[in-house]
């Protein structure tokens, strides 16, 4: 197990050590021997009351409001709080498909290799419209064709 979680296991078990009895009954007993278990006992939290001011993990939030959902809140609370998660993971998906579909875009493909295309063709065009043809030199035209006298002969 990574060792942030451990950490954070390490803060959890710490708040339980805070709760009343009555929430800690709430909770499975396995859950709780689970955090217990796999908890860092060299790390050394200062956790106190109240606890919006502490500075905790990230990760010790996001367990406790696991914890609070799936053991401590009511049912209508919880339901309602499942919605909620669902809505926002449903958001998250269509974000990162959206993403990928703009960044690997099968209409963008052929697209892109037509524009590849016509750019190579027109560097192209630009290449051969460079080119001017040699004039002869005046000695030249007169050397040819006195060659070309002799060979017609």
């Amino acid at each position: 197990m990574k060792p942030e979680y451990r950490e954070a296991f390490e803060e959890i078990y710490e708040i339980f050590n805070l709760m009343p009895k009555e929430l800690l009954n709430k909770m499975p007993t396995k859950f709780y021997e689970m955090i217990k278990e796999e908890r860092d006992t060299n790390y050394y939290p200062n956790i106190q009351e109240p606890l919006e001011k502490q500075k905790l993990k990230n990760e010790t939030i996001i367990i406790l409001g696991l914890i609070y959902r799936d053991f401590l809140c009511s049912q209508d609370e919880k339901k309602r709080l499942q919605e909620k998660d669902a809505k926002e993971l449903q958001e998250v998906e269509k974000a990162l498909e959206k993403e990928l579909r703009e960044k690997y875009n099968p209409d963008d493909i052929f697209k892109k290799k037509k524009e590849e295309m016509q750019e190579k063709e027109n560097r192209q065009a630009k290449e051969t419209s460079m080119i001017v043809p040699k004039e002869q030199k005046w000695y030249q035209k007169i050397f040819n064709l006195i060659k070309g006298i002799f060979k017609r002969k």
